[in-house]
């Protein structure tokens, strides 16, 4: 048979046909478009993150510093500090002793043997080095006393093979701070200004240095109880110290006036550590909870009437430490008493904390950590951040 000259369009209604035909097309293809969008949507809901697989190298024998007899009095001190060069950590015994090692040079410490750094009337119960001048090193003691001490260009207490080197100790220091009337518990140097150094001290004060002209600046004495922690804001207007009284109080770094407080950032007694999350406007503290279970917070500076978020860690007794990573957003909580450094992930956006994957692990219980500054990693090898641990 011949077709017919007009065949008719299967797409198009006829107008012997259902005239909601039409509407009828109209509706299911609105329905697939909607199903497609939700399955979409569903199938990208992955936060993306760079560091989700991060991972951490076990420390090898050969490359890790022993011999050691620290002097890890209790305190909520880190006991150890790196610049992109040295390493300091205090010895055990009078006069306070301290020394000073070359990341490139791993070996064993000889006592009365290797050179140290020896100056204090007391116990040195912290150090902090420069981060514009890799080899000047502060330490704070019990004789209420800040020195100042310059490395040399060619220290080396160890050899290439490990062993210790015979030299001269360090016993004269660049400049002598005196100005509190008791110990003196944690230092900070200024992240932006050269030749800036802010203290605490059992007296109850937060002093401000100008190491290069040996006088104070400032004196915040405001503070109830034993300071716990003290850090620099990203640009170091202002600066944050965590009290025993449970309060986290923000300073004016140029009027030494307080600007804000947290009046009960944790309920338990442990120790309450801060750290600033960048230029985000956000701070983090870690403590314990009303049950003893260790926590962390999120603060927004400009409403700290709650926390943004809080998460559980763990049941343990040690404190926190957090270290950030302004660079990559990262977390590092390393609990003292602990074998484990967690890694996290901050996100400017709810929830705002992240768990990466388990981090480093060890059964070697941890005393003291410190993040070495990214001039001293090894870029190379994709290396990210690098932790000395005690």
């Amino acid at each position: 048979t011949n077709p017919p000259k007009n065949p008719p369009n299967p797409f198009v209604p006829s107008n012997d046909e259902n005239p909601n035909d039409d509407a009828l097309i109209t509706k299911v293809s609105e329905t697939s478009k909607l199903k497609c969008t939700e399955i979409s949507s569903a199938m990208f809901k992955i936060r993306t993150s760079k560091y989700r697989h991060v991972f951490c190298d076990p420390p090898k024998t050969e490359a890790c510093h022993t011999g050691f007899r620290l002097s890890t009095v209790t305190g909520d001190q880190q006991y150890i500090k790196a610049s992109a060069k040295y390493f300091s950590v205090a010895l055990f015994g009078g006069g306070g002793q301290v020394y000073v090692g070359r990341h490139d040079r791993p070996g064993r410490f000889t006592p009365a043997s290797t050179p140290t750094l020896h100056g204090h009337a007391g116990a040195i119960l912290d150090f902090e080095w420069n981060p514009f001048d890799d080899q000047m090193l502060a330490t704070a003691s019990e004789d209420t006393t800040i020195k100042i001490w310059n490395i040399p260009e060619d220290w080396e207490p160890i050899d290439e093979t490990g062993s210790s080197k015979p030299g001269d100790d360090i016993t004269s220091s660049l400049v002598d701070l005196t100005g509190h009337a008791k110990k003196v518990n944690l230092l900070r140097f200024h992240p932006t200004a050269n030749n800036v150094l802010a203290s605490t001290s059992s007296d109850h004060t937060v002093k401000i240095w100008d190491i290069e002209n040996a006088v104070d600046l400032t004196t915040f004495s405001d503070m109830q109880d034993l300071c716990q922690d003290i850090v620099w804001d990203y640009k170091g207007d202002n600066y944050a110290a965590s009290c025993k009284d449970k309060t986290v109080r923000f300073v004016d770094a140029r009027t030494a006036t307080e600007t804000f407080r947290i009046a009960e950032a944790h309920d338990g007694v442990k120790g309450v550590k801060v750290v600033y999350l960048g230029e985000s406007g956000k701070v983090l503290t870690t403590g314990h909870s009303r049950q003893s279970g260790r926590e962390v917070k999120i603060w927004d500076l400009n409403k700290l009437d709650k926390p943004l978020c809080v998460e559980k860690i763990d049941t343990a007794a040690g404190v926190l430490m957090p270290m950030y990573d302004v660079d990559t957003n990262v977390i590092y909580l390393c609990g003292k008493g602990d074998g484990n450094i967690r890694t996290c992930e901050f996100e400017d956006k709810k929830p705002y904390f992240h768990r990466l994957n388990d981090g480093f692990r060890s059964t070697t219980a941890l005393k003291g950590v410190c993040m070495v500054p990214k001039r001293g990693l090894d870029v190379m090898a994709c290396e990210s951040a690098r932790f000395l641990k005690v």
